[in-house]
C-alpha cells in the first residue's frame, strides 16, 4: 500500500550542504516530503515545473541570482506555491519588500527546524510568518514609516506662502539668487526659507527636499509666473 504523499518542498539555496541537511531534516518530519532542493534560478524553475511542489524555501542571496527575481515570476502565475524566503539577512527592508512581493513568510537561516516547520504549516493554513527575531524590527520599520508618512500627509498644508513660493522655486531648478531675484526677496530670506523647509520635511539637503516635494505633488513654477505673494515695494521677505 503507497503512503499518502506530504507537504512537497522545493529548498532554493546556493549552499548545498545546507539545503541538503535541511532537505534531509524536513523530509524526516511527518506530514512532509518530498522534499527537493535547487542551487540556481534555472534548477528551480525545472524543479518546480515538474514537481508543484506546495512550498518554496527560497534564500534571497544566490550568488550573482537573487531569489527576488523567482518569487517575482511565481506571483505572476495562477496558483503559486507558498513562498517562505529564506536568508542571513535580518534587514526590515528587504523582509518588508520580499512580503509585499508576495512571499508568505521570512525565515533567519539559523532558525530552529520546529520554527521552520511550524512556519510551514503555517502558511500553508493561509496565514504569514515572521519568527521572533524578525517581527520587532520589522514591526518598528513599519511603525518608523507609518509615523514619517503621516508627518509628511499635511507637509505642504502646513507651509506659508511664501515657503511654498520658493519651495516651487527650487522645484523648477532655480538656484538661491535666482529664486530670489524671481520673488523680489533677498537671498538670505530664500536661504531663511529653505532652512525652515528643511527642517519641516525632515530633509537634510536641498536635492533630498526638492525630491520630497515632487512626490507630495509639488510642481515648479514658470519664470514668467508672479508670485504668490508680490513683495511690498521696499520689503525684503
Amino acid at each position: 500500500m503507497t503512503a499518502p504523499a506530504g507537504v512537497a518542498i522545493l529548498l532554493v539555496d546556493d549552499h548545498r550542504v545546507f539545503a541538503e541537511a535541511l532537505a534531509n531534516l524536513l523530509a524526516a518530519e511527518p506530514g512532509i516530503g518530498p522534499v527537493g532542493t535547487a542551487s540556481n534560478l534555472r534548477t528551480a524553475r525545472m524543479r518546480i515545473a515538474s514537481a508543484r511542489p506546495d512550498v518554496v524555501l527560497l534564500d534571497l542571496s544566490l550568488g550573482e541570482e537573487s531569489g527576488s527575481d523567482l518569487l517575482a515570476e511565481l506571483m505572476a502565475e495562477p496558483g503559486p506555491p507558498a513562498v517562505i524566503m529564506l536568508s542571513g539577512s535580518a534587514d526590515p527592508r528587504l523582509i518588508v519588500h520580499a512580503l509585499d512581493a508576495g512571499a508568505r513568510g521570512w525565515l533567519a537561516k539559523t532558525t530552529r527546524l520546529t520554527a521552520v516547520v511550524a512556519a510551514i504549516w503555517q502558511v500553508l493554513d493561509g496565514h504569514m510568518y515572521l519568527g521572533p527575531a524578525t517581527l520587532e524590527p520589522v514591526l518598528g520599520h513599519l511603525l518608523g514609516d507609518l509615523r514619517r508618512r503621516r508627518s509628511a500627509a499635511g507637509f505642504v498644508d502646513r507651509l506659508t506662502p511664501r515657503e511654498l513660493d520658493v519651495l516651487r522655486c527650487l522645484v523648477s531648478g532655480m538656484t538661491r539668487a535666482e529664486a530670489a531675484a524671481h520673488l523680489f526677496v533677498s537671498t538670505n530670506t530664500v536661504r531663511t526659507h529653505i532652512q525652515s523647509l528643511l527642517r519641516r520635511s525632515g530633509q537634510h539637503s536641498a536635492l533630498a527636499l526638492v525630491a520630497f516635494a515632487r512626490s507630495h505633488g509639488v510642481t515648479g513654477i514658470d519664470e514668467t509666473e508672479e508670485s504668490v505673494i508680490p513683495a511690498e515695494p521696499g520689503s525684503s521677505s
